[in-house]
């Protein structure tokens, strides 16, 4: 995908990100002492859904990079199409245990609403990428897939933004409360600003489409 690979600099970046969210997801439901005990309690309580939206929130952000690897894409699709699936079946895994989680938010309603949204978006934009592959709409499958993962990435701006917040002297709650939505957005906004500038793909054929 020109739009990624041109910068390997860029993939880099999400690569790490990539790295330090999912391991950070790993040692938070499998260490014990690691991450907020209310936090750990309530996914613990219910692991199907705890274990689901971790894990396959990390595998998500993983896999995804690999996508935007031109050789892989072009060169093996079969390979190309089998990471595909299996990234669309971690991240509605994930988004569903999210949202399982909403109604009982440790920090209150604003960041339950504001996670809620994000899995709601990330579930939607990942079945308008699947659709449109299937329906041989190459251009519009890429678009949607690259803001699907903005959307994934959200774990690791999460862990980026949370501490600077606290660093900047907000409290826990209410830092939590503001990254739960500026987490996504950033991501989303990032994303749309260069995709108008990008010209690997027609911006105006494929903007607002969510149909």
């Amino acid at each position: 995908m020109k739009f990624f690979s041109s910068s390997w600099l860029l993939w880099s970046f999400l690569m790490l990100g990539a790295l330090f969210a999912a391991g950070n997801a790993v040692l938070f439901m499998a260490v014990d002492g690691v991450g907020g005990v209310e936090f750990k309690n309530r996914f613990l309580e219910s692991p199907v859904f705890g274990w689901g939206h971790t894990m396959g929130g990390a595998l998500a952000i993983l896999i995804g990079p690999v996508q935007f690897i031109r050789k892989i894409r072009n060169g093996y699709p079969i390979i190309h199409r089998w990471i595909g699936r299996l990234y669309l079946a971690a991240v509605f895994t994930s988004a569903a245990g999210g949202l399982y989680f909403v109604p009982s938010s440790v920090t209150g309603w604003v960041s339950g609403l504001g996670f809620g949204v994000l899995a709601v978006i990330w579930i939607a934009t990942g079945y308008v990428s699947y659709t449109a592959i299937r329906r041989g709409n190459i251009e519009r499958h890429r678009y949607w897939m690259i803001r699907n993962y903005a959307l994934t990435f959200a774990a690791a701006t999460l862990r980026i933004q949370l501490p600077l917040l606290i660093i900047m002297g907000f409290p826990f709650n209410t830092a939590f409360q503001i990254v739960a939505w500026s987490c996504w957005i950033t991501n989303i906004f990032i994303v749309e600003y260069y995709a108008k500038k990008s010209k690997s793909f027609s911006y105006q054929a494929v903007k607002g489409e969510l149909v």
